[in-house]
């Protein structure tokens, strides 16, 4: 006599989200629609003015110490770049719990979305502006030394730098791995990381490389003002390919073959950074050429 055992189902893991990104500290603005805007310049920002120019009382308080009329400064606008983003997924139909394929992907693009605002920061903001269109901005103040540097006083230069430039605390933006090394100098309030003078830490993992094609021991570390988002809503795509509507697997045809599944996640974003931008480089090793980490 035969007997069917039905199978047990799988508890699937679903693992805890990579916190303290860029997402988790910046101005985060949800746009339903996501039209023109002037990216020369989002707002004007104040906080990078000198506001203790020493200035004499007496005896004429419109001259400066030396004698010259006092100076104004102009406030500069913020620029922003925009950029999109997708995720997609195809699987065969037979078998498919197309609701879940679906689900599965909305869930994953939202656990990846601030490393790739990240991602788009260190490719588009943390470097000089080519494109030759505006905006337009230059690369970072790079306040790296002539000598290797760990990663403490990378982060000590930038926060300094912060403090004496911009009227605030500001975002640091690291590898997740440097973060690692630097855990006795950060601090948790719930998933947000700070150092200890109370910068924000943005370290979702798009600050990172590829460290499986080589890894040369130094990081990059920036330190900014606030970070502004605007982020479209998500464009959800769920479609089936059929026979015959022109898809394929040849050399010249798109690489879907008949009867597959398809879902897409797709948003666009707005992104601009206040007043400045620093870099420091820091090394991952030991000074003296130890086997250890300099921290």
């Amino acid at each position: 006599m035969s007997q069917l055992i039905e199978e047990a189902e799988i508890a699937r893991p679903t693992p805890d989200p990579v916190t303290s990104s860029v997402l988790a500290h910046a101005t985060v603005a949800e746009i339903g629609r996501f039209g023109l805007r002037n990216n020369e310049g989002l707002w004007p920002s104040y906080n990078c003015i000198d506001t203790l120019v020493p200035t004499p009382i007496c005896p004429d308080p419109m001259l400066t110490e030396t004698g010259e009329w006092k100076s104004y400064d102009f406030p500069e606008w913020v620029p922003a770049f925009e950029f999109a983003v997708q995720g997609g997924v195809q699987c065969k139909v037979i078998g498919l719990d197309r609701a879940d394929m679906e689900a599965e992907v909305r869930r994953v693009f939202a656990l990846n979305e601030g490393k790739g605002v990240e991602r788009a920061l260190a490719a588009n903001r943390f470097v000089a502006s080519t494109s030759g269109e505006t905006p337009l901005w230059g690369d970072p103040v790079d306040l790296t030394p002539g000598s290797a540097i760990s990663l403490a006083t990378a982060l000590a230069l930038l926060e300094g730098y912060a403090a004496a430039n911009y009227a605030g605390l500001p975002t640091i933006h690291m590898p997740r791995a440097a973060a690692s090394l630097l855990n006795e100098r950060i601090v948790w309030k719930g998933d947000e990381a700070y150092t200890r003078s109370g910068s924000k830490i943005a370290i979702g993992g798009g600050y990172d490389p590829d460290y499986a094609t080589g890894f040369d021991g130094t990081w990059d570390l920036f330190a900014t003002g606030e970070v502004y988002v605007e982020r479209s809503g998500t464009i959800d795509i769920n479609t089936m390919v059929l026979p015959g509507d022109g898809s394929g697997t040849g050399s010249d045809q798109n690489g879907l073959s008949d009867n597959t599944a398809l879902a897409l996640v797709e948003r666009m974003y707005r992104v601009g950074v206040d007043c400045f931008v620093a870099k420091v480089t820091g090394t991952a090793t030991t000074l003296d050429g130890g086997a250890g980490f300099g921290v």
